[in-house]
């Protein structure tokens, strides 16, 4: 009998030895199982079944049947025979045939047979497929596949780039991080800042080294939204720091005792003081790379420009221009190209021609001080000790609308017309946000209801994604752009903040305390 059934025991890997050690388990060889016989015809084979009269029908492992259906007669004697037969009747089937015949015994087996058969194949399922016959990517042609995987989000790609080295390689791709990188969200809101760290990543053969841009871009998001940086401190302002601007290599700060310093970002070093102003400074704005251009307005009611050349071995400054015209503090300013806005104590709003140093135009409808302008070539926007913010038409300096919501002095204001937005911040201990097309208030960011500032707003700046604001509880706070959400509160000066400026690196902050700090997120 066991001889019998060595041809059947032969088809079988050598693995299944355990296997069917465990199906002799529950059905021995001895049991009484049907006896099945076959009877031949020129185009099919017939299998027939007889019961034997004594059988015990309750028994798990026989199938009930009908009383017309045919009988099952029990004989051991003849059970390998049989199955030897129809194993030999298989073999001599086509493929086709073969695969109709498991279907027909599949759709017949209960529970006790799948089992079976789940420990019989387990090893077998791709005994003869290639290595990669379930990987679905190996399966699809290579656009598609890119298809695929430009779909998913940076997580989900570098997670596929584990599965195997296929996949590294598909995931690795430089269109796909090129895409990514590419994407707003992970851009630099700098194009010069932008372009820099992609040369920085650029290879011998002039090309860009996508998923390195991609991952640094990544980790520096992930540093601002963490508030994880490195904070350098510049000592050397004997009274508070009032404003501040910086370059690529230098900090500028400006000072309530009249004079602006110019520091070396990287050793904290005093480079050079100027001297020029009678009485604080109270704003400053800088450009410019090998000649920088300082612009300076201060409480002696003069803007004052400056050039400056620093390298290695030596640094100059001379004040180029002096512009009069303003008759009380010149408390806010800013520049495009040639072009100066200008807002004092005397509640103007002026406009200047750095070339020659001419007032082009005066805008007078404030009713108090003008502590905050911003300007484009459509408007000029301006916030004053009136509580109220104004949006002027730049060409002829008309006043179209204004804005009033806030219930103290507005402090700090920054607009983007793209975005359609001013966001302004205030004596009130509140951020607002406008939208400047219609002039109304679309959000309110407070300590109660968003974990805002708890005194007042002295300075706030923004960029495509991001708010950064300092106050007097002596914190800066970065605030999503679009969401109002809290992203961080950044910590380590001891009285309050005054002013700041940044980028998408840095954050450079000046305080009543008279210090200046830098705040560095580089990964």
């Amino acid at each position: 009998m066991r001889a019998c059934l060595s041809k059947s025991d032969n088809a079988l890997s050598s693995n299944t030895n355990v296997i069917n050690s465990r199906f002799k388990r529950h059905h021995s060889i001895d049991d009484d199982y049907p006896v099945i016989s076959s009877s031949s015809s020129s185009d099919e084979k017939k299998i027939h079944v007889h019961f034997h009269p004594d059988l015990v029908l309750s028994d798990h492992r026989v199938p009930l049947l009908k009383d017309n259906q045919q009988q099952i007669t029990f004989q051991k004697s003849s059970f390998s025979s049989e199955l030897v037969r129809i194993v030999e009747w298989f073999h001599q089937l086509d493929n086709r045939q073969k695969e109709a015949l498991l279907r027909e015994l599949i759709g017949s087996c209960s529970g006790s047979q799948w089992h079976l058969l789940s420990l019989l194949t387990a090893d077998n399922w791709h005994r003869n497929c290639p290595t990669d016959c379930s990987d679905p990517l190996a399966q699809l042609p290579f656009d598609i596949s890119f298809y695929i995987l430009s779909l998913l989000d940076s997580i989900s790609l570098a997670r596929c780039s584990h599965v195997n080295k296929l996949w590294y390689y598909l995931c690795s791709h430089p269109e796909l991080w090129r895409k990514l990188a590419t994407q707003k969200k992970w851009s630099f809101s700098s194009a010069i800042l932008d372009q820099q760290q992609i040369e920085s990543h650029t290879n011998e053969q002039d090309k860009p080294q996508w998923k390195q841009i991609f991952i640094e871009r990544y980790r520096l998001r992930s540093r601002w939204l963490n508030g994880r940086c490195k904070v350098k401190t510049f000592h050397g302002h004997i009274e508070g720091v009032s404003c501040v601007q910086f370059d690529s290599q230098t900090i500028i700060s400006g000072c309530t005792d009249g004079t602006i310093k110019v520091w070396d970002m990287n050793t904290t070093n005093e480079i050079i003081t100027l001297v020029g102003h009678s009485r604080s400074v109270r704003c400053l704005y800088v450009d410019g790379t090998n000649e920088v251009r300082l612009v300076s307005g201060s409480n002696d009611h003069s803007i004052k420009v400056w050039s400056i050349s620093i390298n290695q071995t030596w640094s100059k400054c001379a004040c180029k221009l002096t512009l009069l015209g303003h008759t009380d503090t010149v408390r806010c300013l800013v520049v495009r190209d040639d072009i100066c806005v200008s807002g004092s104590h005397d509640n103007s709003v002026k406009v200047w021609n750095l070339t020659n140093g001419l007032c082009l135009r005066t805008l007078v409808d404030h009713t108090d001080k003008v502590l905050c302008v911003q300007f484009n070539w459509d408007f000029i926007v301006s916030g004053s000790t009136d509580k109220t913010i104004k949006i002027w038409r730049y060409v002829d300096g008309i006043c179209l609308r204004t804005l009033s919501a806030h219930n103290g002095s507005v402090t700090c204001l920054y607009f983007d017309q793209q975005q359609d937005l001013i966001v302004s911040g205030s004596l009130d201990y509140d951020i607002r946000f406008w939208h400047l097309s219609t002039g109304e208030c679309c959000q309110k960011l407070d300590w109660i209801s968003k974990e805002g500032h708890r005194g007042v707003i002295r300075t706030l700046k923004a960029d495509s994604w991001r708010v950064v604001s300092g106050a007097d509880d002596k914190t800066i706070k970065v605030w999503d752009i679009r969401t109002g959400v809290r992203l961080c509160t950044l910590k380590n000066h001891t009285d309050g903040v005054t002013c700041l400026s940044f980028n998408d690196y840095l954050i450079v902050s000046g305080s009543f305390d008279g210090s200046v700090k830098l705040w560095n997120f580089r990964p």
